[in-house]
């Protein structure tokens, strides 16, 4: 039965670069929600033994949640749901073997030749430009760390040049300027962290704020095109983020409770709006802000606590994880927390919600079920 239950495992991770592919081509992001949730709802189900009594119930909490995730029927903007669903995948993603989970986000890796194709056109604007540009951002964060892990031979080099390149040249195409700048702090991030371990951090640091400043002269220089152009900073739309992130700011001190409740997820009240040269701001554009706004101080003291549980995970020193695992896991982790602060990308769509849990999960993953045996695992 637990051989059965591997080989199924094993196929039902190819649900999530489907979901991803469904959600990178030009059709309804509900049509990807499907491939997603499923690989959550039989994840939960697959857990290990001794993790069943807590995961089984959070299955049949999904399960009663598909029609509302799938045909996407939560008051946006930001819904309780959205973040809900984060947590489960979370859930579900830290009951994965760590020993299948390396396997897992190798096969994510099969979407980037899809973004490829999608080199014609900006993104799928039906799911928005931020979101698809966020989940290519997480696939070419395991795809760039999967092969600089496998630098071996120069046919692997040559593939880890390739997946780099592609996933530059698709978010420059983009035009999502959260997506980059999370995707550049993330892998400079990393990069220092080891850099530090092999104790030559100074002259490193250095090193990468002359290539940054080379970059950013050579991008100015270069005559924009029909193909890429670097996103620049359009101070209308910076303003107007910054003036409604003031209001959301200031709402839980603007009625009674509101301080210790927020102002509620699903109350259908617009109370900040800001219009901007390409429509109308109507949420915080940053998800700690807008979690503050919606739940007040037991929300924030939430997200804290949510947090410290990882990053205390990440400071543990027999955490056990492969060299792939530990550069994924703290680059999408840094990356996620970036996004954060500059847009809301991780909500709307079930697909990048997904994704963002499984990745926040990588340290939990299980070593081995105490309830199997060590051939089994």
């Amino acid at each position: 039965m637990v051989k059965i239950n591997s080989q199924l495992a094993g196929f039902t991770d190819f649900l999530l670069p489907i979901s991803a592919v469904l959600f990178l081509f030009p059709i309804s992001p509900s049509f990807s929600s499907i491939p997603a949730i499923a690989w959550v709802i039989f994840t939960l189900i697959n857990a290990p033994n001794y993790k069943r009594w807590a995961l089984w119930p959070i299955a049949f909490a999904t399960l009663v949640m598909t029609r509302t995730w799938l045909l996407n029927e939560m008051n946006h903007p930001a819904a309780a749901e959205d973040l809900l669903l984060v947590l489960i995948s979370f859930l579900a993603a830290s009951g994965v073997l760590r020993s299948n989970f390396r396997q897992l986000l190798s096969k994510i890796a099969i979407a980037l030749p899809i973004i490829l194709m999608q080199f014609d056109r900006l993104s799928n604007t039906v799911a928005g430009r931020n979101q698809t540009s966020y989940l290519i951002g997480l696939i070419g964060i395991v795809c760039i760390c999967y092969f600089s892990v496998l630098l071996k031979s120069k046919y692997q080099r040559v593939q880890g040049i390739i997946a780099s390149l592609i996933v530059a040249i698709m978010l420059l195409r983009s035009q999502s300027r959260a997506a980059i700048v999370a995707t550049i702090i993330a892998f400079v991030f990393v990069w220092l962290i080891y850099e530090r371990k092999r104790g030559s951090l100074l002259k490193m640091s250095l090193f990468a704020s002359l290539i940054s400043g080379v970059v950013l002269l050579t991008l100015s220089l270069i005559r924009p095109s029909d193909t890429i152009q670097f996103p620049a900073i359009y101070l209308k739309s910076d303003m107007g983020r910054l003036q409604i992130q003031s209001c959301y700011l200031q709402l839980p001190f603007s009625g009674e409770n509101r301080f210790i409740y927020g102002i509620g997820f699903e109350n259908p009240l617009k109370f900040c709006q800001h219009k901007v040269a390409s429509g109308v701001l109507e949420h915080s554009h940053n998800i700690y802000i807008q979690i503050w706004a919606n739940s007040g101080m037991l929300g924030a003291m939430g997200l804290l606590l949510f947090l410290i549980l990882i990053v205390s995970q990440w400071r543990k020193k027999e955490i056990g994880l492969d060299p792939f695992l530990a550069k994924v896991g703290l680059a999408t982790f840094v990356y996620i927390l970036t996004q954060c602060s500059l847009d809301a990308s991780i909500i709307y769509w079930p697909v990048t919600q997904v994704y963002t849990g499984i990745m926040l999960a990588i340290p939990f993953t299980v070593v081995r079920d105490p309830n199997m045996s060590t051939s089994v695992s």
